[in-house]
């Protein structure tokens, strides 16, 4: 069965090249939608940075810190799939009112109980998986929300712009953490992040959009195995999650190993890994924005394979590093090409798609993006811990790189893609 660029019934106008790197704003709802999310996420990672501190307070155990991370994502491996039968489902700006509600209620009682000094780990284990059951229900429609507000027209444009507020997000949040935790505690940015999530909950109650049709569908588990039966035979949709889980499995982990790179290789005290960590943020900034400029590239195809094979060579060549100037680069090259690629496979599947198997396939999407998670991390680790931490990213990139090239060399559909 082939597969159409465009879901059967929608068009892409002629002049959506010509219509500038912001053009998705000019549509309302996307505008609401993009600053609440920015404020949320810039809550959620001053969030992570704050929480991060209380377990090593409470715990002094590296394991538990890794632990606290595993209960918020193990939940994306749990229920994501479900997630986008929900987004096919109901009202999917509901389903993202009620999924933040419950986020921001979990981060309140966080801050209550670290206010009133009786927090203990297993609050935060509890309240991390909560959330990340959350976050796993919400991603499906949270992507397919974007189309839902501009259309297939601006899509590319809105999918970028919503990956350059996140990773600005990724930089102004740690920063803005550093700051506060002194003067109001942590308990202090836990409140702030629970206070966050009231701007995407306002925006959304704020957007106007046509509601959806009531489903008529099959039952919750009918509808999976009719997601996995439509993946199955669409080749492109298909090989566009393969390459998103090659990209999360063997380049994605650079930023676990790379604390150990940076003290052991280069020298760096946490000051000087703070800095790379933005530097990488800013990379990804730069990669997704480079997406809103539609007409510097006109083979889409072609262009998301080169990213692909670029995040590879510039993951092995952070492994070969031995001076700062050459992880600098590597650093920028790696979140540039996979901000880039992810985000450009993203588009591409819903263009691809149709409607009403949306937010199946983008559940599949995440799946593949961030499901895969923990098995990147534990495979890194695994290797690392046989070898080092430079020879792990040294290998698993030079693998992504000659996967590229592969599929560049094989899949002629995918590099048509225009």
């Amino acid at each position: 069965m082939s597969d159409p660029v465009v879901p059967p019934g929608a068009s892409v106008p002629a002049d959506s090249d010509r219509a500038g790197p912001l053009a998705a704003f000019r549509e309302p709802g996307f505008r609401l939608f993009w600053g609440g999310a920015l404020i949320s996420n810039i809550g959620s990672w001053m969030q992570n940075v704050a929480q991060g501190w209380l377990v090593l307070e409470l715990t002094d155990s590296a394991f538990m810190l890794g632990f606290v991370g595993f209960a918020s994502t193990i939940p994306m491996l749990i229920l994501l799939l479900l997630g986008g039968v929900f987004a096919d489902r109901v009202d999917r700006r509901r389903l993202l009112l009620v999924t933040m509600t419950g986020m921001m209620v979990f981060a309140a009682a966080l801050a209550v109980l670290t206010w009133q000094g009786v927090v203990t780990i297993w609050h935060i284990l509890v309240l991390s998986f909560l959330s990340g059951c959350g976050i796993a229900l919400a991603a499906p429609a949270y992507q397919a929300f974007v189309h839902d507000l501009v259309g297939n027209r601006h899509l590319q444009n809105a999918i970028a712009l919503n990956s350059a507020q996140f990773n600005l997000s990724r930089v102004v949040g740690p920063s803005l953490a550093g700051l506060a935790v002194v003067p109001i505690g942590l308990a202090g940015c836990f409140g702030l992040n629970a206070a966050s999530f009231l701007a995407a909950i306002v925006a959304l109650f704020l957007i106007r959009i046509k509601p959806r049709p009531a489903f008529a569908g099959p039952p919750v588990w009918q509808s999976l195995i009719e997601g996995v039966t439509y993946v199955r035979q669409h080749p492109r949709v298909r090989i566009l999650l393969l390459m998103t889980t090659l990209v999360s499995i063997l380049a994605m982990p650079y930023a676990t190993l790379l604390p150990i790179i940076a003290r052991d290789v280069l020298g760096q005290d946490a000051s000087g890994l703070g800095y790379l960590y933005a530097i990488g943020g800013l990379g990804a900034v730069a990669g997704a924005l480079s997406l809103a400029v539609r007409n510097l590239f006109r083979q889409r195809g072609e262009f998301l394979l080169a990213m692909v094979t670029t995040t590879g060579f510039a993951t092995s060549a952070l492994g070969l590093a031995n001076t700062l100037v050459v992880a600098v680069i590597a650093l920028v090259m790696i979140s540039f090409a996979a901000t880039a690629s992810i985000a450009l496979m993203n588009t591409l599947l819903q263009e691809l798609v149709d409607d009403e198997m949306r937010g199946r396939v983008l559940s599949m999407y995440g799946l593949a993006f961030m499901g895969t998670f923990p098995i990147g991390n534990l495979l890194a680790g695994t290797i690392a811990r046989y070898s080092s931490a430079s020879a792990t990213l040294a290998v698993t990139g030079a693998i992504l790189a000659a996967s590229g090239v592969y599929i560049a060399a094989t899949r002629r559909r995918v590099r048509a893609i225009a």
